[in-house]
């Protein structure tokens, strides 16, 4: 898949932004944002990104989002959340940005989605699977051989379920549903280091048995 894929992970909120390019048309897109600075433009620029197709988000929370709207102002882009979760982007209780003090001005969605549906960057087609458990809304973006996990499956590690709308049952089972996806993948999730699919399967804790 002619896909160019590099991270940006910002201090403060320690969550990881992925730009995705596709060679071809030259579209791309971010996937999370959750701070938007002189760096992270720094990296669309390296890339020869003038304006951006998509802005992605795997969840509502405010380590996420809070970059989204200046990311768009300079560079476009849809912004693109699960149906289930496009209340946090105008809720500062439901993005959990009030409870930790941080400022999150509302906004709305461009597009909301649900399990199944198809985005495409050029002709590359950009899969959306609803994996709740973190959030009611939830979602992995599954690109070619890449899976963006969000706050669902980290690298020897699950995502927390002791928020408002979390579900251990319902991570664990959205895990199990990566976990049936043939093939391996590599993992890309909200925090912390990149992993592959097959990887977790072998090795992650929380989730031996699936």
């Amino acid at each position: 898949m002619p896909l160019t894929v590099k991270a940006f992970n910002p201090p403060v909120v320690a969550s990881n932004s992925y730009i995705i390019k596709d060679a071809v048309s030259g579209e791309a897109a971010v996937i999370d944002a959750g701070i938007y600075n002189a760096r992270f433009e720094e990296i669309l620029k390296s890339m020869k990104i003038e304006k951006l197709k998509y802005i992605l988000l795997t969840h509502g929370h405010f380590d996420h989002i809070m970059g989204v709207k200046r990311l768009q102002k300079n560079f476009g882009g849809e912004i693109v959340i699960h149906e289930a979760d496009a209340d946090c982007l105008s809720d500062s209780k439901r993005s959990l940005a009030s409870a930790l003090s941080f400022a999150c001005p509302p906004f709305e969605c461009d597009k909301a989605v649900k399990d199944g549906d198809v985005l495409l960057l050029g002709d590359e087609e950009l899969e959306v699977i609803h994996t709740p458990g973190h959030t009611v809304g939830s979602v992995t973006y599954k690109a070619g051989k890449y899976l963006f996990t969000g706050d669902t499956l980290f690298h020897v590690s699950v995502g927390r379920t002791d928020f408002p709308g979390g579900s251990t049952e319902d991570i664990l089972s959205s895990i199990k549903k990566l976990y049936s996806l043939e093939g391996d993948y590599r993992v890309c999730p909200g925090h912390g280091g990149e992993s592959t699919l097959s990887f977790e399967k072998n090795n992650n804790p929380y989730t031996r048995g699936l």
